[in-house]
């Protein structure tokens, strides 16, 4: 048997035992035409498995599973509801995959291996981040809070594409690109902008700047350490990128990569793709003024 089939036996043999043991001994007199609609999985649940062509499967009681086709491989913890929403999570990798491969370069050379973690106190022991930072990047593995946590934050779509988008970034840059531009352009990609700047709102009130000069943005989102300043951080990048694309086309953006990927100095990679020297270029775009 498939082992996409496999797998979607066993979601079968779950529900199927979850709605048996509602239904009571009464349900048995109804008829086989009754209990066949009764017992019947509705096909949107169905929907990933059909589309999901799995070269590995596994699965622990304890260990938890991994399931993998070629390109990703996912890795995430024990009990039914959470090979149900890895699956979930798989699929929105899969399509993650896609859209960044096309727009910046394959996220990995080989395997990108994603990690939904257990729960938050290991999310914290893997990655040294709290519940609001969702992922982590670390060469070709991208650790994730709980895959369960970010669907019920409604932020799964967006957050695995942003760090799938990150990693890319960071090949195509060879790990040489200024956070801020790094952060913003996979939140861009992404289409995480309502996210961030919701985000942010919740501190106009409190007495914050919400305008740091381009050195605190870039600081504060190298360490993402504090979720105030982090957050805010995060905004005011997304809003320099939003003034450097009034005035040079995602295209030259890319250029600047490329360059900082091929060995070039920031000044010499902004000279080639923005015809100034990055300092200048930081002046054009800085959000505290």
């Amino acid at each position: 048997m498939h082992i996409a089939a496999r797998a979607a036996f066993r979601v079968l043999v779950i529900f199927a035992a979850a709605i048996l043991s509602f239904s009571g001994c009464s349900k048995e007199q109804e008829g086989d035409k009754a209990a066949e609609e009764e017992f019947r999985i509705p096909d949107s649940l169905l929907a990933p498995f059909t589309e999901i062509r799995l070269l590995r499967d596994d699965y622990h009681a304890v260990d938890g599973g991994v399931m993998a086709d070629e390109r990703i491989e996912l890795h995430y913890p024990a009990s039914a509801i959470a090979r149900y929403v890895a699956l979930s999570s798989f699929d929105l990798a899969r399509k993650a995959y896609d859209k960044v491969s096309k727009e910046i370069g394959k996220p990995s050379e080989g395997m990108l291996v994603l990690i939904g973690t257990a729960d938050l106190e290991e999310y914290r022991f893997l990655t040294r981040k709290e519940w609001w930072y969702y992922g982590f990047v670390r060469g070709d593995t991208i650790y994730f809070e709980p895959l369960d946590i970010m669907l019920k934050r409604t932020i799964a779509d967006e957050a695995i594409t942003q760090k799938i988008a990150q990693a890319a970034l960071l090949r195509r840059s060879n790990g040489r690109m200024p956070v801020w531009l790094r952060e913003a352009l996979a939140s861009h990609i992404a289409d995480e902008r309502e996210i961030v700047m919701m985000q942010v709102e919740q501190f106009k009130l409190q007495g914050f700047n919400l305008d740091p000069p381009p050195e605190a943005v870039e600081e504060c989102l190298t360490a993402a350490i504090v979720m105030a300043d982090t957050r805010i951080a995060f905004g005011a990048a997304y809003r320099m990128l939003e003034n450097l694309l009034e005035r040079y086309e995602i295209e030259d953006i890319m250029k600047f990569v490329d360059a900082l990927g091929a060995g070039g100095t920031l000044d010499e990679a902004s000279r080639t793709a923005f015809g100034k020297d990055y300092a200048s270029i930081l002046d054009m775009i800085r959000v505290d003024r």
